[in-house]
């Protein structure tokens, strides 16, 4: 029979679990990894210029991170400073500026994810490790064979969030628990290395803390004689006793790698606890077609039937009939331990739970655990197999292999055929069981910036690239990879114009229209009109790319119907594109005009299109102002060309016929409008004739 064991092992765990986590290394960069790049820059800033305080960066805390992030960026700058072009810049900067950018190059990315790699991989060793010893080597390779390769687990293992390490710190100190419970004698050690872990956990993400109801339920249990059989009784007095060093040790953590807790714990544990309220209220969430603040109990029983592999999910439920059926849970040698285990899920889902804030990326945290629970079930499952199948049986042992490798080679291919057609958007995963993303799409915010790099690369194909500014939600992410100015969308409305108003493009996410950000009426705006190109990913596209209201020179050469219209002294129509010439009623005609401005206007001009029959009477008309409002016609400056976006619906019972198609601008407050302006100078009326529509009989 063939035995795994040893350094080769160790090692192949290792590199394996590292490839997976650097294959296209810079691909995707998720919303928030920008952000932790940033507090990662300055933690270590804050660290060299002595401001211990300032290592305070957020209530995550985010610690380890932190040190992860901060001494890569240091690395990072140091050789920026000596080859100025290595890693995307093309000027020496000094310490302070480079700590300080705004937006952080892709191949800045690449350090602090090849150490975040080397440490998650290294945690992945370790879990082979204590798995083995707590549970067996058959449960710690199929565990393993399931977790490397979960789609939902490995995507955010390759983020420099807080969610990888959090999980992986996490199941260290769980298992290294659970082995100083089982001790027959005193082992200290295995309680202070679990203290460790739980530290390292906590100063990643406070949420780690959600495990500690399971922990206090484990010693009940154990000193209650339930367990007797895996875990000896210590007495409540040596235990609790165990569980100072436990709670030291973890504690002492913290304060050893926070150098704010050094000086002003008192304002840490307050900005937390701040930080804490401020994030359970995030609100603006959708859930089942809606938005809302509180998804509710439903929420996470779907996370985990779209999130998880098929493969996972079929294991832990016959792992749930083992532990629900008592012949069956007779037959299993370690029930204690694994009975213990499926408490974390347990505990922790019905935290989650109570909170109105709710966010798929924090089942992270007991990932590993069903990973352990769905290896059970599968090797139980063997074992039916192997009893119905005598010459399989035979066949195996022949071979010399036995049922844990077998099986574990077996997960290990299941899972990479559900993983390979994600690569590398692996957040992008919803079981294909269930219908995948388009079932996902009216239950869940779906993107947290995959495609991104997509759309960035399509416009990094024109020729004027780096002269082109572009609007992004998600800008920073979105900047890493795009060559010219990226301008930011934001989410709070300010009264000043917003800064995508003045861009070349405009790339929306699709969470924005799930969520209607950034408001309701700046999506309306967009939904009518025509991507240039969109990242499109499992039936979704992510990300969008829209012409933006400032042309480039290729947009005007492009215009559809060419025109030189002038109205007044103070704003001349180039030109304008129609989505089509012929609609029924009930359709939406979407016109998208190209002005010149030539001097300010009165604030509330309207632009007024309407649709007249031969003998001039009004059918259908739409006012609206430039960009629905977003633009401020009396800040103009003279010689700005803008694109406008605009519909008109036909109305229901318009009779079939063609009209003239006309636009002007007048102003509601006084009444007046701009006077056309013919080629000579002439005025014929405030209305100029610009093209015909054709309104057609609807099919019945």
């Amino acid at each position: 029979m063939i035995k795994i064991k040893g350094s080769p092992l160790l090692l192949g765990i290792f590199l394996v679990s590292l490839t997976l986590r650097i294959l296209a290394i810079t691909v995707p960069i998720n919303s928030d990894e920008v952000l932790w790049m940033t507090r990662g820059s300055t933690f270590i800033q804050n660290l060299l210029e002595g401001d211990l305080t300032g290592t305070y960066r957020r209530h995550h805390p985010g610690v380890t991170n932190m040190w992860v992030i901060g001494s890569s960026m240091l690395a990072n700058c140091r050789l920026q400073k000596h080859f100025p072009s290595l890693l995307g810049l093309n000027q020496p900067l000094d310490l302070d500026a480079c700590f300080n950018q705004v937006q952080f190059p892709i191949l800045f990315y690449v350090l602090p994810r090849l150490l975040h790699g080397a440490i998650a991989s290294a945690c992945m060793v370790s879990f082979y490790i204590l798995t083995k010893r707590l549970l067996g080597q058959s449960v710690a390779l199929c565990s393993l064979s399931l977790l490397l390769l979960e789609p939902f687990f490995l995507a955010y293992q390759r983020y420099l969030t807080t969610d990888a390490l959090m999980a992986d710190f996490s199941i260290l100190a769980l298992l290294l628990f659970l082995l100083y419970l089982r001790s027959d004698r005193y082992h200290r050690r295995l309680l202070v290395a679990s203290g460790v872990f739980m530290g390292l956990a906590t100063a990643t993400k406070v949420t780690a803390l959600f495990i500690l109801p399971a922990v206090a339920l484990w010693i009940v249990l154990v000193e209650s004689g339930i367990w007797r059989t895996s875990f000896p009784q210590r007495g409540w007095k040596q235990q609790l006793a165990d569980l100072r060093w436990w709670g030291l040790s973890l504690l002492g953590t913290i304060v050893l790698i926070w150098p704010a807790m050094w000086v002003s714990p008192s304002y840490v544990l307050a900005q937390i606890y701040k930080g804490l309220l401020k994030e359970s209220a995030r609100g603006l969430l959708f859930f089942l077609g809606q938005i809302t603040d509180s998804p509710g109990l439903l929420f996470y029983p779907l996370v985990l039937a779209y999130r998880l592999s098929p493969v996972l999910q079929v294991g832990f439920l016959v792992f749930l009939a083992i532990l629900l059926i008592p012949k069956l849970r007779r037959h299993q040698k370690k029930m204690p331990e694994v009975t213990a285990l499926a408490l974390i899920p347990l505990c922790v889902l019905l935290i989650l739970s109570v909170s109105d804030s709710k966010i798929d990326r924090y089942i992270n945290l007991f990932l590993p655990v069903l990973a352990l629970l769905s290896a059970v079930g599968w090797l139980e499952m063997m074992i039916w197999v192997g009893r119905g199948a005598e010459a399989l049986r035979r066949r195996f042992g022949k071979w010399g292999i036995n049922r844990g490798v077998t099986t574990a080679i077996a997960l290990f291919g299941l899972q990479l055929i559900v993983l390979v057609p994600y690569y590398p958007y692996y957040l992008s995963y919803y079981n294909p069981l269930l219908g995948g993303s388009r079932a996902a799409k009216h239950i869940f915010m779906m993107g947290q910036g995959e495609g991104l790099d997509l759309a960035a690369k399509w416009l990094n194909q024109s020729p004027n690239a780096k002269e082109i500014k572009v609007a992004s939600w998600y800008s920073s992410s979105f900047a890493a990879y795009f060559h010219g100015q990226t301008l930011p969308i934001e989410k709070d409305i300010l009264p000043d114009p917003q800064p995508w108003t003045t861009a070349n493009r405009v790339v929306l996410y699709y969470n924005q229209f799930q969520r209607q950000l950034p408001e309701p009426k700046a999506i309306a705006y967009f939904v009518p009109q025509q991507p240039l190109y969109a990242a499109r990913l499992h039936d979704i596209d992510y990300a969008r790319v829209y012409p933006g209201p400032v042309p480039l020179p290729e947009d005007l050469e492009r215009i559809q119907v060419p025109l030189s219209v002038s109205f007044g002294k103070q704003v001349q129509l180039l030109g304008y594109d129609l989505n089509t010439s012929k609609l029924s009623p009930g359709e939406v005609l979407v016109l998208t005009f190209y002005w010149k401005f030539l001097a300010p206007i009165s604030p509330d001009m309207t632009i007024n299109i309407s649709l007249r029959d031969t003998q001039g009477n009004l059918q259908n008309r739409s006012d609206a102002r430039p960009l629905d409002g977003y633009f401020f016609t009396d800040k103009v400056t003279s010689g700005t060309v803008l694109r406008d976006g605009h519909k008109l619906t036909v109305a229901p019972g318009t009779p079939a016929n063609r009209y003239r198609l006309e636009v002007g601008w007048y102003s509601p407050s006084n009444g007046q409008a701009l006077e056309v302006r013919d080629a000579v100078g002439n005025s014929p009326g405030t209305q100029a004739i610009i093209g015909e529509v054709e309104v057609i009989r609807s099919d019945t």
